[in-house]
């Protein structure tokens, strides 16, 4: 081999080298920046579990002190000793503290569902009538809203009768909020073979897409339009999950001022 042809060779050879070395070097890097990706991850998820788990604590600590304010509120409006005007303070203590403990439910049954494995449920047979109208008194009661229900084929299953009556205050509330004043809401339970729907409507402000999206997501305040003052985003919330176990879904649809949440709900568990 002549000297300028081991020249090539060892320059060529040269040249690998390097080339091997700095493909290395990226993969190192490569590898490095995975790994530091990965753990920024796991750091982010171990922030959002340790913020839900004081999220539960600090709720379940309120609980006592508030209801001991609520109790002495309502002694105090019930005793008839106060003035009109002290009397009037009593009851806007005892109202603020209602809406603060129906807060604090929100945020343990969201802690239980993210960090409890979801909701346990008591499955008997259950009239999903039943509920309804029970929580349709309430929120005639509550709000002086027009509610009307209408029934039709069996609507019986094997549900957690108390935790269904939690998703329909939730989405029936939520109808009654947000609908325009003086108009009335539709519930509909309908026979649907081996599921049961109920469907609740309202007429109000069109939901639009890019909030209907994001409705079944906890603490998402971007939809102020749509969700009152002091609502934290976590009824829908708690609503979908609490379906979800049971094995059924949530839809949608809001159009042309009207909107309409519908539940469908198998009648049995699905064998597992």
């Amino acid at each position: 081999m002549t000297s300028e042809k081991s020249d090539l060779v060892r320059d060529a050879n040269e040249k690998l080298v390097l080339a091997l070395l700095r493909e290395s070097s990226r993969a190192d890097a490569a590898e490095k920046n995975f790994a530091a990706s990965k753990q920024r991850e796991a750091d982010l998820v171990d922030v959002a579990k340790f913020r839900e788990r004081l999220i539960g604590i600090v709720g379940h600590d309120l609980r006592n002190p508030l209801n001991a304010v609520l109790m002495a509120s309502e002694v105090l409006v019930a005793g008839g000793r106060l003035s009109p005007h002290d009397a009037e303070l009593a009851r806007r203590v005892h109202d603020a503290s209602g809406r603060m403990k129906r807060i604090i439910i929100k945020l343990l049954e969201f802690t239980r569902a993210r960090l409890g494995g979801g909701f346990v449920l008591d499955r008997t047979r259950a009239d999903l009538g039943d509920v309804v109208r029970r929580i349709a008194a309430e929120l005639r009661l509550a709000t002086g809203c027009e509610i009307a229900v209408n029934e039709t084929g069996d609507v019986t299953g094997l549900w957690d009768g108390e935790l269904l009556g939690e998703v329909l205050s939730n989405i029936a509330g939520n109808a009654v909020q947000h609908a325009t004043p003086g108009t009335r809401v539709d519930i509909e339970l309908a026979e649907r073979g081996a599921s049961v729907s109920v469907s609740v409507t309202n007429e109000g402000v069109t939901i639009p897409p890019e909030i209907r999206d994001a409705l079944f997501d906890p603490f998402r305040r971007a939809e102020v339009e749509y969700r009152a003052a002091g609502n934290l985003g976590l009824g829908l919330y708690i609503a979908s999950e609490i379906v979800h176990a049971h094995g059924g879904r949530i839809d949608v649809v809001s159009e042309k001022g009207k909107t309409t949440f519908t539940v469908v709900l198998p009648r049995e568990p699905e064998p597992r």
